[in-house]
């Protein structure tokens, strides 16, 4: 509980993170510093890890699997990510990113052959109402004008992200082997990146601050606690439903710390989202 509790606190923060790195660095240079910071810190923690595996005899297992998953995350995945929340107030896109576990579950059924179940249906309706309760406010008529590209984008992050996963099932590597093979994987496109955008790469306490910060507490401790608890649980069902504050959390910290003022609207439609996928998740353990 400890554990899940520290990610969970961990994961509210990484909103309000990214609006405030985005406000001091370029989104390139987000996106490269952030991924190399966490590359770093991901290759300590493998270092001291009692149980750890050959990364290399890992790689030949499945090279070419792992090369595409490194250029989705961290390179096209927190891209995309980070365009999204640029142009977006930090509480949309936060409300379109958790829709991600739905659509998770809706490429499982063309991907993996899983079929479309009741839960799923369900599931995928309340998601989505939530989403446009977020979008609207409530007001067909007068709706608030988002950025359409910054929408876009905040969708797609939730395609992107699914699929990395839907991928890493073909990989057999523990969660920390498999994650970074895909950062060392994803280096080269990073180099890339930096070399192309360096004149406008500027370094200063605080973008330097906020990028460490996004890469160890959203990228990579936060993701290591989580697994930390995992391991220690009894039954998932202990800590699986600790996840569902994180939303919560990161609208008080939205508002507090960014001035961002959140809207009624808001918090019903992440209840709605959350909602929609607890029962996806109850309904579908039910059919196993």
């Amino acid at each position: 509980m400890q554990f899940a509790l520290a990610s969970v606190l961990l994961w509210s923060t990484v909103a309000t993170a990214f609006k405030l790195a985005l406000t001091s660095s370029t989104l390139e240079q987000l996106v490269v510093v952030s991924s190399l910071s966490s590359l770093f810190v991901l290759f300590v923690i493998y270092a001291f890890s009692k149980q750890k595996q050959n990364l290399f005899t890992l790689f030949k297992q499945t090279p070419k699997v792992y090369l595409l998953l490194g250029n989705i995350n961290p390179v096209l995945y927190y891209y995309v990510l980070f365009a999204a929340y640029e142009r977006l107030p930090a509480q949309i896109a936060q409300s379109i990113n958790y829709t991600w576990g739905i659509v998770l579950a809706l490429l499982s059924i063309p991907i993996l052959g899983q079929k479309f179940s009741k839960g799923d249906a369900i599931g995928l309706t309340l998601c989505y109402v939530g989403v446009v309760i977020a979008i609207t406010r409530f007001d067909i008529t007068n709706m608030p004008e988002f950025d359409s590209v910054g929408l876009g984008l905040a969708f797609l992050s939730t395609l992107i992200w699914s699929s990395y996963w839907l991928l890493n099932r073909k990989t057999n590597a523990p969660a920390l082997e498999s994650i970074l093979i895909c950062f060392i994987c994803g280096t080269p496109a990073l180099l890339f990146i930096a070399i192309n955008n360096w004149h406008l790469f500027t370094f200063n306490s605080t973008n330097l601050m906020a990028s460490v910060y996004i890469a160890l507490f959203e990228m990579s401790i936060a993701f290591i606690f989580w697994l930390k608890a995992m391991s220690y649980a009894i039954r998932t069902a202990q800590i699986s439903s600790l996840i569902y504050l994180s939303p919560f959390l990161s609208l008080l910290l939205i508002n507090w710390v960014l001035k961002e003022p959140i809207y009624f609207s808001t918090v019903i439609a992440l209840i709605t989202i959350m909602l929609g996928l607890y029962i996806q998740k109850r309904m579908n353990q039910s059919l196993k």
